[in-house]
């Protein structure tokens, strides 16, 4: 057997440099890191055998200082300088690697061997096939984790985070007559479990199949395909779950002198998930240039596997989506260039929440074609409990933005909405890299039907119709803002909503602040709407400084009060002083119980004011006046003269807001005693 391998090793050497060249190098990619080896036992008897070679090069990458030694126990050493490529670079560091060779045959065929080899404490089965065309070279790690399989020097400590895992690799190296060399893998990764010390990042049970092919061809070119066929992973907002729906991917990147030329990527998940893209580097280098030729989502799939864990963020999750999307575009230095959208029967309803549904949703979109119109149609929209019903609109788009063409009207409580303008920009899109919003709104509200608006929000009903001006929204980074101001004509009056801005409007703790300014309302209709009891003449009253976090009031500054130009005096009905009492803390001067006060079921006032400052959930009580003990409410005129004072000036604000209830569902309410 001695002889016939000898001459075998010495005709190999004379006939094929580029080959044995590729044994070695195949040997440095499996194992690339240092290490020491000692007490292996032998397991036969081997020719001893000693290699030594300054530089081994095969087109145009060498391998330096090259040693290999196999004693007659089959023991083996393996030693290598850096492996360079064909520029000079260092494509791979020294390399050390022991071993033992535990069977080796050589026939007609070619040659086999089998045996241990151990780097970095780690031991792993070998196994050796070379024909007359082809080398093959599998490695079994023996039930070593795979953190332990990948780790090396100067590698991530990433590598750190991984709790088990097993790892099969197989490399062939072919080299077919007439054809190019080829370098096939074959990676699998199974059970695979890691989580990072902050918890963002984690896998369970992960399953993971690789083929890969490359070929040593001018340029070099790489194929790689493989399939996420089990297990769940979770990269920060991101999760998925690929135990009943795998993931396919396809990968070939492409090689020049330079390195990294261009690649293409396909990702197929059974009708969910499809995309298909080539990849280039753009602006020397720098950045990369996508051309997406296809990206399919369909739903619910889509939504379920990908796109609800990130959705949950803004508490989108829980949602029922059918239908399908498809893009196909291009993106350079992050920014999208061009990019066609088709959506078909896509239905989107918050079936946990109950907040909205859109229904039959279809668009097609071509940015900056504009011999074609791009439509936007619907057959149901619910706000809540406010239908718009269906509609449609004409859109004027741009690479990465739409916008309505023309204004649009919808019919909704009894009233109609007019959307002046309306436009929303992607995230990287040219306009909102430019600095401008990537949300901008004017919209205009006319006679809505109050009592219909009410309903619909579940609040107290009163009559009454509502029209108003949005003269700008935009939305950036999360924040809600409002340009100018939203002026609501209501209850006779006007209401202005002026700095008005929201964070996190579907997300946890949503907040909004504004400052509101209350004109010349019917306070009469104001007291009816909230069966306070009935105040006649007319208020004027600010909100200043509103902070609102969950959509519950946390600190503000408010007033309402009689303006000064209402000289005459109006009337209010005793429930409404017994109101002012109870939330003031005191009581009327005079006794509204007594013989002659029962005669009067309404009485006549002078001025009314009440305010009220609330931080830390308490409400600091003022009025017209302070005369040390109390704050004037309500100043009486004529006769019967009654005057309401508040006693109590600080007031849990839970219980006042309670108590305000109880108010509106006709219950007796009193806070605090005379002092």
């Amino acid at each position: 057997m001695f002889k016939p391998l000898a001459q075998s090793i010495a005709h190999a050497a004379t006939r094929s440099k580029r080959r044995g060249c590729i044994v070695v190098v195949l040997a440095a990619i499996l194992l690339p890191a240092p290490t020491a080896m000692a007490g292996l036992e032998a397991a036969g008897a081997f020719l001893p055998l000693r290699f030594e070679a300054a530089e081994l090069e095969v087109d145009g990458r060498s391998l330096h200082d090259v040693r290999l030694a196999v004693s007659e126990a089959g023991e083996f050493s393996f030693e290598s300088g850096q492996l360079r490529g064909t520029d000079g670079g260092i494509l791979l560091d020294p390399l050390v690697l022991e071993g033992r060779i535990d069977d080796l045959r050589l026939g007609d065929d070619g040659l086999e061997a089998l045996g241990l080899a151990r780097y970095e404490e780690l031991d792993a089965g070998w196994s050796l096939d070379s024909g007359e065309d082809s080398v093959t070279v599998c490695l079994q790690p023996e039930a070593r984790p795979l953190g332990a399989f990948l780790a090396r020097k100067n590698l991530s400590a990433m590598t750190g985070w991984i709790r088990e895992g097993r790892v099969d690799a197989c490399v062939r190296y072919e080299q077919p007559p007439g054809g190019e060399d080829a370098l096939d893998l074959e990676l699998n990764l199974g059970e695979v479990s890691f989580d990072s010390p902050d918890g963002r990042f984690a896998a369970e049970a992960l399953a993971l199949d690789i083929e890969g092919r490359l070929l040593f061809d001018e340029p070099l070119a790489l194929d790689i395909r493989g399939t996420v066929r089990g297990g769940e992973i979770l990269l920060d907002n991101f999760y998925s779950n690929f135990t009943t729906a795998p993931l396919e991917f396809v990968l070939s990147p492409e090689f020049d002198d330079h390195g990294l030329a261009r690649a293409a990527i396909e990702l197929m998940d059974d009708g969910a998930l499809q995309v298909s893209a080539r990849l280039k580097p753009d602006k020397g280098e720098q950045a990369w240039r996508i051309d997406v030729d296809r990206l399919h989502l369909g739903f619910p799939g889509a939504y379920r596997r990908y796109l609800e864990p990130i959705a949950a963020a803004w508490t989108l999750d829980g949602l029922q989506v059918t239908g399908t999307v498809d893009w196909q575009g291009s993106l350079a230095a992050g920014e999208i260039e061009s990019g066609d959208l088709e959506i078909s029967d896509l239905s989107v309803v918050d079936t946990a929440r109950n907040r909205f549904a859109l229904t039959g949703l279809n668009t097609s979109l071509r940015p900056g074609d504009y011999s074609r119109d791009s439509k936007l149609g619907w057959q149901g929209l619910l706000l809540g409990r406010i239908n718009l019903g269906a509609g449609e609109a004409l859109l004027d788009s741009e690479p990465g933005a739409f916008a309505l063409l023309e204004p649009l009207g919808l019919d909704v409580l009894g009233g109609r909405l007019e959307l002046g303008r309306l436009r929303y920009a992607l995230p990287g899109s040219p306009s909102a890299s430019a600095g401008r919003s990537r949300f901008e709104l004017e919209a205009s509200l006319s006679d809505i039907d109050m009592e219909q608006l009410t309903a619909a929000f579940d609040w107290p009903r009163f009559s009454g119709r509502l029209s108003g001006e949005i003269p700008g929204v935009r939305f950036e980074n999360g924040v809600l803002d409002v340009d100018g101001e939203i002026a609501v004509h209501v209850f006779d009056g006007a209401i202005t909503v002026r700095e008005l801005a929201a964070e996190r409007v579907f997300g946890v703790l949503p907040s909004l602040s504004a400052d509101i300014e209350l004109n010349d309302l019917d306070l009469e209709q104001v007291t009816d709407t909230f069966e306070f009891g009935r105040i006649g003449g007319r208020i004027d009253g600010h909100v200043s400084d509103l902070r609102m976090l969950d959509w519950s009031p946390v600190s503000f500054d408010a007033w309402a009060g009689t303006p000064e130009r209402q000289g005459k005096s109006s009337e209010i009905s005793r429930q409404a002083v017994n109101h002012l009492t109870s939330i003031g803390g005191g009581g009327a001067t005079a006794a509204l119980t007594g013989p002659l006060m029962r005669m009067f079921n309404n009485f006549s006032y002078k001025r009314l004011g009440l305010g009220c400052r609330l931080a830390n959930n308490v409400c600091v009580i003022r009025g017209l006046e302070d005369d040390g003990q109390g704050v004037l409410i309500l100043e009486g005129a004529g006769i019967p003269k009654i005057t309401v004072r508040a006693f109590n000036r600080s007031i849990d604000w839970p219980q006042m807001v309670a108590n305000l209830g109880a108010i509106s569902s006709g219950e007796s309410v009193t806070i605090g005693e005379p002092q």
